[in-house]
């Protein structure tokens, strides 16, 4: 069943407050990646969760790209409710719609998913006619009881077409039927190996995205293996994490479960997104890893750092700072700008978010039980540029 968004008055009044927006974007980059392919994408941090309703705001400018040249700008519409809208992208009518991903931030056990994402269109009274203006995301944030609430989030969109076929990878999907294997529309996923994704059903909450032409085959043994990222999409309180990693010859496939707040698996749709040697918009300035706990190297096959050789050091918090992780890259310098996303991996109901990340300390990530206790876990972290 497709999730369909249901429109409340303050949603149209706040796409109406949002479209006056205007101004060029300066965000400072190392360089500008060159691509034979359609490439586009956006993030943006929200750091003012409780602005009044219907108001329209634009965040601060270096955690607020967009491809396109326009900032994005958020509304709050209630208690823990967002819509996020990214103009002049996917402007065309058979435009992929792409991927988004969202991520709480903050010291608290709070977290966010997709409530709903489509393009925003206006349609002319007089004459009927149809134009699209921009990519509009819905976001729902809950406390761990699963109760709406204010919190500040990272956000991130990205959408691809065509044949890439490069030294790195990218692929994504969201989900569109959370009870049937499938393959998710073809304006809903993206492979840059020119393939179709598929997610396998395998019972309640609990699937596998198989991404095909992404295997090792041809590949080093040693050679860095890629990186995931999962989001609920899902208008109540469900989370959405990686249980199980692995590549196959010929195929990446990825074991993704979903739970609800009390932590028992349940049937979700969720977005999701593959990279190998590039962020997690596919541009070359970023950086990931996959923490699997204690204060070492993570493993170079699950990281990327393109300044130099993965140089991803991870830090535990113990004590009083249990669950609390930091985690440092060469790419640290750059950290005032971009974008942060964690998902959690590993079985049960546990779950990650980012706490704070800024040029002096890195990354920070937060790890909490179902009940919201703190909690070591291991996890996926993503910068993107």
């Amino acid at each position: 069943m497709y999730v369909r968004y249901r429109w409340a008055r303050r949603t149209a009044l706040a796409m109406a407050a949002l479209l006056p927006a205007a101004g060029l974007l300066t965000v400072a980059t190392p360089a500008v990646q060159a691509a034979a392919f359609e490439q586009s994408y956006a993030y943006v941090y929200v750091d003012k969760p409780s602005e009044p309703v219907g108001t329209s705001y634009t965040p601060p400018a270096s955690r607020n790209y967009n491809s396109a040249g326009r900032p994005n700008n958020v509304s709050r519409l209630g208690p823990g409710e967002y819509l996020i809208l990214m103009t002049y992208l996917a402007t065309e009518p058979q435009a992929n719609l792409g991927v988004a991903h969202v991520t709480a931030h903050g010291h608290t056990a709070s977290y966010c998913s997709v409530a709903y994402m489509n393009r925003s269109i206006f349609e002319d009274p007089k004459t009927g006619e149809v134009t699209y203006f921009g990519v509009a995301i819905w976001v729902h944030c809950f406390d761990a009881s699963g109760t709406r609430l204010d919190s500040e989030f990272a956000a991130s969109w990205a959408n691809a077409a065509g044949w890439y076929g490069g030294i790195s990878d990218f692929a994504y999907l969201t989900s569109t039927d959370e009870r049937r294997t499938h393959e998710p529309a073809l304006n809903q996923q993206f492979n840059s190996m020119g393939h179709s994704n598929k997610i396998s059903y395998l019972g309640t909450g609990r699937y596998q995205v198989s991404l095909q032409g992404m295997g090792n085959k041809g590949l080093d043994p040693k050679a860095e293996k890629g990186h995931v990222q999962v989001t609920a999409y899902f208008q109540e309180s469900h989370r959405c994490k990686v249980a199980y990693f692995f590549t196959l010859p010929a195929s990446t496939q990825v074991d993704v479960n979903c739970y609800n707040a009390d932590g028992a698996l349940s049937d979700s749709l969720f977005t999701f997104t593959y990279s190998r040697d590039a962020s997690l918009v596919w541009t070359p300035w970023g950086a990931y890893t996959w923490v699997q706990g204690g204060e070492v190297h993570p493993d170079e096959q699950w990281t990327y750092d393109p300044l130099v050789n993965p140089t991803i050091t991870v830090k535990r918090g113990v004590g009083s700072e249990e669950g609390l992780y930091w985690v440092n890259t060469s790419m640290d310098g750059f950290m005032d700008k971009g974008n942060v996303q964690v998902t959690a991996e590993g079985p049960g109901p546990h779950y990650c978010k980012v706490a704070e990340w800024d040029s002096d300390q890195g990354i920070q990530v937060r790890c909490f039980k179902a009940d919201g206790a703190p909690v070591r876990n291991p996890f996926f972290v993503s910068f993107a540029l």
